[in-house]
């Protein structure tokens, strides 16, 4: 039963990934409806990291003291109300609260997740499993780009997610049938907590480590979730910019696979964390200050470059789970997103106050300069990475 039980994660996994980045493919149609300026749409798509950023301490307790079952199940209850409230949204404040709704509802799974992973599966293909789980995940950034804005376009986005909010309704009531309920931990205390929070804030190795996972999560998803789109379309000047923003997506799916499986071979994190993170700096560099100009042959390649060497965020997970003991794994990792997805919340909300900025701007000069920010992020991480400790891969 673990393997059906890892196969329910993933899927709502998936969810979780289609749920945070629904956002880019609504830009046009919730700027008509709402009269969202750049910044506003950007703060608005945000909300579900802030929210997702600020739940992840919570959800590591939870996962580690009342059990995955119970956490994802009522979770995605959760996550369900908020899809059917932005839904059913008349108003911009209903909006924002549906997306930090859906943040809340969506932010234990890859927690609890990996959680799941470390309690039923030996250390040696953590990696390489933690890697599949990213590539069933990003599956999930798929649906959130070409199919849900074919969606959207043959129904309305309002229609989009009723669905979506019924989706997370009967993934949580499979998790409440399937789950097993064997795994709670110890009764929670807050000494328990702050003891735990301060061994692991204490531990400086995982500093680089944390850092290094922002650029990893940060840029791609800000890409990919809010403004992907939106480039490709004012820049480029094509409506093809959900099967662009795929492609990103497809790159991740494969980066993430590979990149676990080699750190998993290799015996060695650093190594490929290094590797992968100079490589998505460079990358990142070549879009910032080419990618308005090159031939769409060549965008395609780099635009899979961007998501494929961003796939080195599953060796912090590793990292993140072999730095401290197993019995805070989950709170290990929801400090490491806690650091992650605030760094994605503020850079898409920034890069929206740098549009703004740039309003007198020619475009593909505007976006250029929004886009420097990702950039000096990805560079940053691959210092970060330079600096990071070896695990080699032990448990």
């Amino acid at each position: 039963m673990r393997w059906v039980g890892w196969i329910l994660l993933s899927l709502s996994f998936q969810v979780a990934y289609l749920v945070r980045l629904s956002a880019g493919v609504l830009r046009d149609v919730l700027t008509a409806e709402f009269a969202l300026s750049a910044s506003s749409f950007g703060l608005m798509s945000s909300m579900v990291f802030y929210s997702y950023m600020a739940m992840q301490i919570p959800v590591g307790i939870l996962a580690d003291t009342k059990g995955v079952r119970s956490t994802v199940g009522w979770e995605m209850m959760v996550a369900a109300l908020g899809a059917v409230l932005f839904a059913a949204a008349s108003s911009v404040p209903m909006l924002f609260l549906g997306r930090v709704l859906m943040g809340i509802g969506v932010a234990g799974v890859f927690v609890c997740t990996m959680r799941f992973l470390a309690n039923q599966f030996e250390g040696g293909i953590f990696g390489t499993l933690s890697g599949i789980t990213s590539f069933i995940g990003n599956a999930g950034a798929i649906v959130a780009q070409t199919p849900l804005a074919l969606l959207v376009a043959s129904t309305s986005w309002r229609t989009a997610f009723f669905i979506i909010g019924g989706l997370c309704f009967a993934l949580a009531v499979s998790c409440f049938l399937i789950l097993p309920k064997g795994e709670r931990g110890a009764p929670f205390s807050f000494d328990a907590l702050f003891e735990g929070i301060g061994d692991i804030m204490r531990n400086r190795g995982l500093y680089p480590v944390a850092v290094a996972y922002l650029g990893s999560s940060a840029c791609p998803l800000a890409l990919t979730g809010t403004w992907g789109v939106s480039w490709f379309s004012q820049v480029r000047g094509s409506e093809d910019g959900p099967l662009a923003v795929t492609v990103i997506a497809v790159g991740i799916m494969f980066g993430t696979m590979a990149a676990g499986r080699l750190s998993d071979r290799m015996k060695s994190r650093r190594k490929p964390l290094r590797l992968f993170s100079g490589l998505h700096a460079l990358s990142w560099g070549a879009f910032t200050f080419f990618g308005a100009t090159v031939p769409s042959s060549v965008l395609g390649v780099l635009l899979f470059c961007l998501g494929f060497f961003s796939g080195f965020l599953v060796i912090h997970w590793s990292m993140g789970k072999e730095l401290n003991p197993p019995s805070r794994t989950g709170l290990a990792i929801s400090v490491l997103n806690t650091f992650a997805f605030l760094g994605v919340a503020l850079l898409t909300s920034l890069i929206g106050v740098l549009l703004d900025a740039g309003a007198g701007l020619p475009i593909a000069q505007a976006y250029r300069n929004a886009f420097l920010l990702p950039f000096g992020v990805a560079v940053a991480a691959f210092v970060a990475a330079l600096a990071a400790p070896e695990t080699y891969g032990r448990r």
